[in-house]
């Protein structure tokens, strides 16, 4: 391998479809207002600060906080007190065709409160990505696993000592990529990114695709509806498309190649890859995953007639198939399914059959799993997929 400097390269985030890091707790319908096309987010601090003095205001807005009556208001109530609530927001974002609020908005992760994408975030998607990419004995190590929880379950009178859906695949994890310590993933470091401000984000709609019978219908809690206007909605904080974040991400040589206590990931991969440089080899693993990622999707999404979402992979594919050698695609952050993040995609009905008795809590359908798919709507129809970011390392 050639020789190549290992000090901190800067990498360039494009967003291009809404990107969703999802933080923790869900924002309520009382922590923000709606006007017109923006939604503005109470800062509360700010709010009593200014308002300290105004006790009857402080009464009916402690009162309904605290009681959580569904018919809390709080635009009502600021304006039954001349408060503009504008004043006393902590930012606004634009709601991008969003038809339907629900009383929750999925929250984006911040810093002081500015948007950023976590390192870790990347770092966890580009893992997913290359262990996909893994050569077929390794594959194999994941459904050895599977097989044996298998057994175990069913060879388990007791719920009790089964085996924990989560750790499933935990000995081929430790075998393929060994201890934190001896993992190739030390050796690769990414920081956070920089910040954007308020503009680059928006609020989103998001509706849950479930393939029924063959048929498309649409999630609505208790049933699946035949019409997406009666579907559930999420609403969640995203960074819009055409966003650029920057940060810090180092690919050592061990990485790939690996040293004598950590074996890189060169000798694990099932695809071809032949950059010289860390940085690119890295580039080609993922550039390799996500085309056939994205290939499987526009199949799939032609089965079930969405034109409008195989004309976005479609898109991303033309995309990917004109980047530079320091430059890859991947999905990111929230709604992007079970298929973007585990090495299922090779899985078949006799893999799914036994994950069904091993997770007795999920719903796998082992005929076609994953059998959903969030897709994110615009005015009220189908617009694209959340999650897709370029990546150029500079």
């Amino acid at each position: 391998m050639a020789h190549e400097p290992f000090e901190s390269r800067t990498y360039e985030i494009e967003v291009l479809t809404p990107t969703i890091i999802g933080g923790q707790d869900k924002i309520q319908s009382f922590e923000f207002v709606k006007d017109g096309d923006y939604l503005y987010f109470i800062n509360f601090d700010r709010l009593l600060e200014e308002n300290l003095f105004k006790e009857s205001f402080i009464d009916e807005l402690s009162r309904g906080l605290s009681t959580g009556d569904r018919d809390f208001n709080i635009k009502d109530v600021l304006a039954r007190y001349n408060i503009d609530f504008k004043n006393s927001s902590k930012y606004r974002l634009k709601l991008e065709g969003v038809k339907r609020i629900s009383k929750e908005v999925v929250p984006f992760v911040k810093s002081a409160g500015r948007f950023y994408i976590p390192g870790s975030s990347l770092k966890g998607a580009i893992r997913s990505f290359v262990t996909k990419a893994l050569n077929r004995n390794f594959i194999q190590l994941y459904e050895n696993d599977l097989s044996s929880a298998y057994q175990k379950t069913l060879n388990s009178a007791d719920r009790r000592n089964s085996v924990d859906p989560k750790y499933v695949c935990k000995d081929a994890e430790e075998k393929i990529f060994a201890t934190p310590y001896e993992s190739p993933f030390k050796h690769l470091k990414i920081s956070d990114s920089d910040f954007v401000s308020s503009e680059n984000a928006g609020v989103y709609e998001i509706k849950v695709m479930n393939i029924c019978g063959g048929q498309v219908k649409w999630f609505a809690g208790r049933s699946n509806e035949d019409v997406p206007d009666r579907a559930v909605s999420i609403i969640a904080e995203g960074i819009k498309p055409g966003a650029k974040l920057i940060g810090s991400i180092k690919v050592e040589k061990d990485f790939v190649e690996g040293n004598q206590v950590v074996r890189g990931i060169k000798e694990k991969i099932g695809v071809n890859a032949s950059a010289t440089s860390p940085t690119e080899f890295l580039a080609d693993v993922l550039k390799v995953v996500s085309k056939d990622y994205i290939q499987r999707e526009i199949n799939f999404y032609t089965r079930y007639k969405q034109a409008q979402i195989v004309s976005e992979y479609q898109k991303l594919l033309n995309v990917l198939n004109s980047l530079d050698k320091n430059q890859f695609l991947i999905q990111i952050g929230f709604s992007t399914g079970y298929l973007s993040k585990t090495v299922g995609i090779f899985f078949n009905k006799n893999h799914f059959e036994k994950l069904a008795k091993v997770d007795r809590q999920s719903k796998i359908y082992p005929e076609l799993f994953p059998k959903t798919r969030r897709l994110v709507f615009k005015n009220g129809q189908v617009w694209t997929v959340p999650g897709w970011i370029k990546v150029t390392i500079k």
